[in-house]
């Protein structure tokens, strides 16, 4: 079949693509593609999303996490869409895998706890707070997270008492 269509990869090459993904090279280079080709798409879809259109800005980081799981942008794009489009499960699974590549990155944290406030999970919520306070207290850039943290905190514990 690969003879009659030379655009199709032959089976050994199919079997090869698997290999080198699952030897942890990313999707997007298999393919082809080039870091710079997967910026200017994570770009555009990150444009979709600074100017409100988060369902279009979703349909582009979607396929972007498939191309790479690893860029934790594109993890924090994709939950950002979906907690502004009120889905907070989803949103709470890309903060899920945001924080893993990036532990000492507050925000993914931080989001996480909105949309667990969003949920009424009050005790996820405290727990998300707590990490963002022990994380950010050190770093003097996330000054103003930290504040907002501390006093959704407050709330939160009002709620759990």
């Amino acid at each position: 079949m690969s003879q009659d269509n030379p655009t199709m990869p032959t089976d050994d090459q199919i079997l090869q693509a698997i290999q080198d993904v699952m030897k942890g090279k990313p999707v997007y280079e298999v393919a082809g593609w080039t870091t710079e080709q997967i910026n200017a798409v994570y770009t555009n879809a990150y444009h979709l999303y600074k100017a409100g259109s988060y369902e279009e800005a979703m349909k582009i980081f979607r396929p972007l996490l498939v191309m790479d799981s690893t860029d934790n942008r594109i993890w924090m794009g994709f939950a950002a869409c979906a907690q502004m489009l009120r889905q907070y499960d989803e949103a709470l699974k890309g903060y899920g895998y945001a924080s893993l590549l990036d532990p000492e990155n507050p925000k993914p944290f931080f989001h996480a706890m909105e949309c667990h406030i969003a949920l009424k999970n009050y005790p996820e919520a405290k727990v998300a707070g707590d990490y963002v306070v022990g994380v950010a207290e050190s770093k003097p850039e996330h000054e103003k997270m930290l504040a907002r943290t501390k006093l959704l905190l407050k709330a939160i514990e009002s709620r759990l008492s």
